[in-house]
């Protein structure tokens, strides 16, 4: 028998995955149709917005697009953003609702809804560029091995159009109609803008191992992008230890390694540094000229302290409001928050972030710890992590169709008992606060489960070759 036809009859047939299933019911669209469609929908849901907001007392706009459309006001009027109670974001968001004063209220929301545009079109690169540097790598490998085979030029050409295609449409359309997202950002809130910028500085790092002429800019193009997320909001700061060990030339095996690296760092891991520290200190600087150290207590340090005993999924939130009425935690209440957090962020940092193949399961995992263990959890804040899971989703082959649904009904279910008590006190003003923090204890317990099974399910696969079109 030859070794074509040997290879042939021992190469697993792929699994019908959660992927491959969805992608096989989205083929028959071109992505620009998807992207089209998604247009539309999210101004239906802006448009219908309007009419609840007029119509209900559960309003459908999220209460930070007032505050800073109410921030763009102060800066018309050649104040600070902050002069607004409760402004604490870049005043970058500000500006950018420059529109809603001066032209129409729903300009903002608008915007926000691009940015679920222009985060589903990164997905897609991203994710493409993903399967086909897994394919040349696969090529050039038998390549090696068996030296008889079609150009991989040929052969990559040939499967780009089969199913890295259609793998990346289908993880862009998880997050174009996923309609968690979808309501978030058109209730105004721009947790998009900010996840733009995180898969962007993953996309870069990406690419610069596929293009190896132009590595070193796009790298420090990587730190610009990560310096400016990090401005907008604090977390894509716990990014960077990965960002930085994935271009390490070695593995980091132990804390000598990783002062090693610290010490003596690469080229490539300067230009990353400092491109970060160039954006975040060159736009932070900018408006601390502006804004003074308000902008820098409410934008960042506050954050720090902060806790909120009324619209709060987290673990913590019983705690907080058994403590007492103080707005701000103590230091030592934070450390011990913070402790269990920062080594699950450190564990994960090391077992997925050394390698660019499998830095985008790293990032999201790293964000759902982030969201999971944090003092003050709210809906938008899942975007963070919501934004980064269509990247991940070709390596989750082991979850069939029917465990994902359970999965994803099962944080659903959490969310929905949260709300049930959350509502009756906000709206009811039912005293409902030990069944809110039992809830939160339970939304925990389910988000820990959910990420052990991910992890667990997580395989770095690489491209399937087919060696009927090789031999």
């Amino acid at each position: 028998m030859s070794m074509s036809n040997t290879a042939a009859k021992n190469t697993p047939q792929p699994t019908k995955t959660l992927l491959s299933r969805c992608g096989t019911l989205l083929l028959e669209l071109s992505f620009r149709t998807h992207l089209l469609i998604s247009i539309a929908l999210r101004l239906l849901l802006i448009t219908y917005g309007h009419w609840h907001d007029a119509h209900s007392e559960v309003p459908y706009t999220d209460i930070d697009y007032k505050v800073v459309t109410d921030g763009a006001r102060h800066v018309l009027q050649n104040g600070s953003p902050f002069n607004r109670h409760t402004y604490r974001y870049s005043p970058i968001l500000a500006y950018m609702q420059l529109p809603n004063v001066l032209l129409h209220p729903a300009l903002g929301k608008v915007i926000f809804a691009a940015f679920d545009i222009f985060v589903a079109i990164l997905i897609y690169l991203l994710v493409r560029l993903q399967l086909q540097v897994q394919c040349r790598k696969a090529v050039h490998a038998l390549l090696s091995k068996f030296g008889k085979i079609r150009s991989a030029q040929q052969y990559n050409e040939t499967d780009a159009r089969n199913r890295p295609e259609n793998i990346a449409r289908a993880s862009a359309c998880f997050w174009l109609y996923n309609p968690l997202t979808a309501i978030i950002s058109t209730r105004g809130n721009g947790d998009s803008f900010s996840s733009f910028f995180v898969i962007l500085t993953v996309y870069l790092l990406v690419k610069s191992e596929d293009t190896e002429r132009s590595a070193n800019w796009l790298i420090f193009a990587a730190g610009l992008t990560h310096g400016f997320a990090i401005h907008l909001r604090l977390y894509p700061l716990l990014f960077s230890l990965a960002y930085y060990l994935c271009l390490s030339t070695s593995l980091t095996r132990s804390a000598r390694d990783l002062l090693r690296q610290l010490l003596f760092p690469s080229c490539r891991q300067m230009l990353l540094v400092v491109g970060t520290c160039i954006a975040l200190f060159t736009v932070t600087g900018f408006f601390y000229t502006l804004y003074g150290w308000q902008y820098i207590h409410e934008a960042y340090l506050y954050h720090f302290v902060r806790r909120d005993v009324r619209h709060n999924f987290s673990l913590y939130f019983l705690l907080q409001y058994l403590s007492g009425n103080a707005t701000e935690t103590s230091l030592l209440e934070k450390l011990l928050i913070l402790a269990p957090q920062l080594g699950l962020l450190l564990y994960l940092s090391f077992s997925f972030g050394q390698f660019r193949q499998t830095l985008t399961f790293c990032v999201f995992a790293l964000a759902f710890v982030m969201v999971t263990f944090n003092s003050v959890v709210t809906s938008q804040y899942f975007v963070w992590y919501l934004a980064l899971l269509p990247l991940c989703l070709n390596n989750l082959q082991a979850i069939s169709l029917a465990r994902a649904f359970i999965y994803f009904g099962t944080w659903l279910l959490g969310q929905a008992l949260w709300l049930l008590p959350a509502y009756l006190l906000e709206f009811k003003t039912w005293n409902t606060f030990y069944w809110i923090g039992a809830q939160g204890v339970l939304f925990f317990l389910i988000n820990s489960y959910l990420l052990m099974r991910l992890i667990e399910h997580y395989s770095f696969t690489s491209f399937k070759v087919n060696f009927k079109k090789l031999f």
